[in-house]
């Protein structure tokens, strides 16, 4: 049994040896299982914050695209407020100026009834006169 003691003791060696490194190894791949986990994590951390970051940045850029379309808009709208109110002030110029032209033609055509009045008044006390000297005429006439 002592030659045999030799091959004892190695496979007893060879069985710890292998049993230490068992553990070793499952030491070992739980310590690599949890560094890929923290790297996973890590790395989906980091995933989330860039997602975070671009959607901020996207929602900063729609912010701007609307303040712009919206500033667009106004300026768009004040430039159309713009032409209608020069529009009509041209019209009110032209209506103003037909209404002043319209004045000047009624007070030019009152000035010519009254002259006509005039000469008519005038015509019917030439008349009355005629016909006034005319009957005296006659009556001296007889």
């Amino acid at each position: 049994m002592l030659k045999y003691l030799p091959y004892i003791i190695g496979a007893i060696v060879v069985i710890i040896v292998a049993v230490a490194a068992f553990f070793i190894g499952v030491a070992h791949r739980k310590r690599v299982a949890e560094r890929e986990i923290g790297s996973a994590e890590a790395q989906a951390k980091k995933i989330l914050e860039d997602a975070i970051k671009a959607a901020e940045s996207k929602k900063k850029e729609s912010l701007i695209e609307a303040r712009e379309e919206i500033i667009k808009s106004k300026n768009e709208f004040d430039q159309e407020i713009k032409e209608r109110r020069n529009e009509l002030t041209r019209q009110e110029r032209r209506v103003a100026s037909k209404e002043e032209t319209l004045d000047k033609k009624t007070e030019a055509l009152e000035k010519k009834d009254e002259a006509l009045n005039k000469r008519i008044k005038e015509n019917e006390e030439k008349a009355a006169e005629i016909a006034r000297l005319k009957e005296e005429e006659l009556v001296t006439l007889q």
